[in-house]
This record gives structure tokens, C-alpha cells and sequence, in this order.
């Protein structure tokens, strides 16, 4: 298969083996060089000839540099020049700040939802308080502590019930529809009506299943991802669009829930 995700490349005695990104055939031969000098190779299976510059289509760098890259950005609190500096200073990669940049923006694509969240039993719900353009917003965040997953997000100018029913439809669409066994939230009184209303529970379920807690109790999971989230975003100050905003969350969602999978496995 052709690899195309930024977390598989082929090994072959400890190094990357080349393939062919037309069908994926690991049976080539040399076919002389481009104007670029770059080794040309000719796949034996289909004719196609292609240079070894990535194990990702139209990339120059292999998918373990670009993840690790995307990785370090949606994690660290670091600019994207300092990050360019870092490369190039351990590992001799030279790539800009530009080129990050445009990582980045391919990252977006990302889809959040190819996470399996079947397994969630216990959502968290919490908002916590971001900038836009130097204006205030809520970040909404449903978590599951069994899985370790953020199962959606979701940011609004005010804590309204449309906003607390938004980010909770999210999550129940990203587990096929599968109800939860509980919810735990914070006191704020638009959620009994937004659980009422997407989860379907009625007065007397709910009242077992609907759990208000505090962020020192039962809730407290939710608010541990809340206070990384801070952390990473401190040296924004503010984002400086809402497009972007939802960019880096994408982005940062999306790599906090492979790290969950990675730490589970291990």
C-alpha cells in the first residue's frame, strides 16, 4: 500500500527503503538523473519513474521529520523559527520557517474524526477561556477518561446552551451515537438542557447519570487537559484569527489523542 499519513514509513535493515508512490512496489532499478542530479528510479511493476526524496507524495523530507516537526509544534511552546533553528542545530535539517509553515497548513487536513472513540463510557465537559484577536472566547472540550481522548471541541464568543449542545452533538457523532454511561460537568446550568435534548436521557436518568463536579472532584481529568492547553498556548497571548485558532486546535487535538494511543500501547 502507498503510504500517505505522516506516521508510516517502510524499514529495511534499520533504513527507509524507497518505493514506488504509484503503486507502492518496493521493486525498482536506477534510471539515470535529473537536471537536479537527484537519482531517478524506474519501478519494475509499472513503469513509473520517481526520485527518493520522501516516502510521502510530492514531499523533500520523510514523514518521521514532518511529524515529529508538526509534533513538536502543536506541543511545545516554541515559535516556528525557533523550531527551524532546533532542526538544524540537532539534526542538521535545514528547512525554514516558511516550510514549517506550509506543513502546518497540510496538517489542517487532518481528520479528527478517524479516531475511534467507541470505548467512551465517561465524558468530561468543561470550557475554558481563550483570545481571539485579543478579544475573549470559550474553548469547549469533551473528554473521555477511559480511552484519554478529546472526543470534540468546540469555541464560541459566549457560553450559551446552542454552544454546550454543539460540542456534545460533536462528540456523539465521533462515537457513532453510542451514549455514555455518565457526564460530568462544572455547575453551569446550560448543560442540563444540552444533555437533555442530545443525549435523550430523561429526568430521572439524567439526575443518575448528569454529574456536577468541580474541577478539584470528579472532574478533575478535564481540567488537567485544560492546564496543558494553557500552557501551550501562553506564548500566543492571542491568536490573531479565528481561522487559525481552529487550525492549531485541529492540529493539537489530533496529536494529543495519537499521544494517548502511544502511551496506552506502552
Amino acid at each position: 500500500m502507498i503510504q500517505t499519513d505522516l506516521y508510516s514509513f517502510s524499514y529495511k535493515n534499520g533504513s527507509v527503503v524507497p518505493f514506488c508512490k504509484k503503486c507502492g512496489a518496493h521493486k525498482y532499478h536506477k534510471d539515470g538523473r535529473n537536471k537536479y542530479k537527484t537519482q531517478i528510479r524506474e519501478c519494475e511493476r509499472c513503469g513509473f519513474r520517481f526520485t527518493w526524496t520522501s516516502d510521502l507524495p510530492r514531499r523533500n523530507f520523510f514523514s518521521n521529520v514532518i511529524a515529529f516537526t508538526i509534533d513538536l509544534y502543536s506541543t511545545v511552546g516554541i515559535s516556528l523559527r525557533t523550531i527551524s533553528r532546533k532542526l538544524k542545530q540537532f539534526f542538521g535539517i535545514k528547512v525554514s520557517h516558511e516550510g514549517i509553515r506550509q506543513w502546518v497548513l497540510a496538517a489542517e487536513d487532518f481528520n479528527f474524526k478517524e479516531d475511534k472513540f467507541e470505548d467512551a463510557k465517561t465524558w468530561h465537559v468543561d470550557e475554558t477561556y481563550i483570545k481571539v484577536k485579543g478579544k475573549g472566547f470559550w474553548l469547549w472540550v469533551v473528554y473521555c477518561f477511559e480511552t484519554k481522548k478529546v472526543l470534540s471541541w468546540h469555541i464560541s464568543k459566549k457560553r450559551l446552551y446552542k454552544d454546550a449542545k454543539t460540542v456534545l452533538q460533536k462528540a456523539l457523532d465521533n462515537v457513532n451515537g453510542i451514549l455514555p454511561e455518565k457526564i460530568i460537568t462544572d455547575g453551569l446550568y446550560q448543560y442540563s438542557a444540552a444533555i437533555r435534548k442530545t443525549i435523550g436521557w430523561n429526568w430521572r436518568i439524567q439526575k443518575e447519570r448528569h454529574i456536577k463536579s468541580s474541577g478539584i472532584g470528579l472532574n478533575a481529568p478535564i481540567e488537567e487537559v485544560n492546564r496543558e492547553i494553557k500552557r501551550r498556548i501562553k506564548w500566543f497571548t492571542s491568536f490573531q484569527a479565528m481561522e487559525g485558532a481552529k487550525r492549531f486546535f485541529n492540529i493539537y487535538f489530533y496529536h494529543f489523542n495519537r499521544k494517548s494511543v502511544r502511551t496506552r500501547k506502552s
